[in-house]
């Protein structure tokens, strides 16, 4: 287990120490000052070890439970399983607004990266040890747009993803900031798009 901390100020890295005199395989990576989220998870995907590696935001979300919908279709004919919030399947409380911004989001990213999934941003996903690795270290972004990117890398070196419906429940103590966030991540859209136009990807 890895816990990353992007600069907080909270008590989230002293939390995380009262833990590692009883569970040996844990590990505490710090990034101080704030460097984004892009960058630490980015930082933790390369270090980790699994067979398969799991990322999951620390708010819980997507509850660790939800791993369960996902131990009965990994397999070999994919690499990347993404929970999914727009899945028919899928239980989601989330206010309207946030619920709005998403879509929209989904749209351009579509129109600008051509990406095929429903869902891009929701922090729960997993990816195959040598999937990590190639998409990981091809990845740029260091702000909340690291989720395009890296699904955008993926598709264009022959990753398989699958998605799957999860329950999902927004967190009033999340720090994402829709409009503020969802602004940012639209203008990162095209920087990704002229990254790939440079081949920055290859």
């Amino acid at each position: 287990m890895i816990v990353i901390d992007d600069g907080s100020f909270d008590e989230t890295v002293l939390r995380s120490r009262e833990f590692t005199g009883r569970l040996n395989s844990l590990r505490i990576i710090e990034s101080k000052p704030n460097k984004g989220k892009g960058y630490v998870l980015r930082k933790a995907m390369l270090e980790a070890q699994g067979e398969y590696i799991l990322f999951m935001d620390a708010d819980n979300s997507t509850s660790i439970k939800e791993l369960d919908k996902f131990f009965p279709v990994i397999n070999e004919r994919s690499s990347i399983y993404i929970s999914s919030r727009r899945m028919v399947e899928s239980r989601v409380k989330v206010p309207f607004a946030r619920r709005a911004l998403g879509v929209i989001y989904i749209l351009i990213a579509r129109m600008i990266l051509g990406l095929k999934v429903s869902d891009i941003n929701c922090g729960f996903k997993v990816y195959s040890r040598s999937a990590a690795r190639d998409v990981f270290a091809r990845q740029i972004m260091d702000d909340w747009s690291f989720d395009a990117e890296d699904l955008f890398i993926a598709e264009k070196h022959g990753h398989k993803i699958l998605e799957i419906p999860v329950e999902w429940q927004h967190k009033y103590t999340s720090k994402v900031k829709p409009f503020r966030d969802g602004i940012n991540s639209f203008l990162s859209l095209a920087k990704i798009r002229v990254n790939d136009l440079f081949e920055k990807y290859n």
